[in-house]
């Protein structure tokens, strides 16, 4: 019996992990796009440190990053390249994740920004994700 994991490169799942999590990191910070996103969330930094301890959200955010990392990875053949994988990514995220989000900005009343924020995140942090898997079989 074949293993379900056979053609899957863990370290590669790992790169692209710690990817989306660090772009996740710049996307939501103050360089980028943190002030709008703490705006349309309505709260302040001071309000954001009251949350979950940092070293939470970072292992988190990494196994979350981790799981999503491999499950892209199984759509990902390996006669695939950066471009051939990124597309793949951008896919996902648009057709799956984006979509999805779209649907819970309707009935949960956020803003056209709001959903942008997530989307951008969503759709850049994947395709790099997908990029990664692609190059690195």
């Amino acid at each position: 019996m074949l293993s379900l994991f056979q053609d899957i490169n863990f370290l590669a799942v790992s790169l692209a992990a710690f990817t989306k999590v660090a772009i996740g990191s710049f996307w939501y910070s103050p360089l980028i796009l943190g002030k709008s996103w703490m705006a349309e969330n309505k709260f302040t930094e001071v309000d954001f440190m009251k949350g979950h301890p940092i070293w939470l959200m970072a292992l988190l955010s990494f196994t979350f990053a981790f799981i999503a990392a491999l499950a892209l990875a199984f759509f990902i053949t390996p006669q695939s390249t950066f471009v051939s994988g990124s597309a793949m990514g951008a896919v996902v995220s648009t057709v799956w994740i984006s979509s999805s989000k779209a649907n819970t900005t309707l009935y949960e009343n956020y803003s056209l920004k709001h959903y942008l924020i997530h989307a951008g995140y969503d759709i850049f942090s994947y395709s790099m994700m997908g990029g990664i898997l692609g190059a690195w079989h």
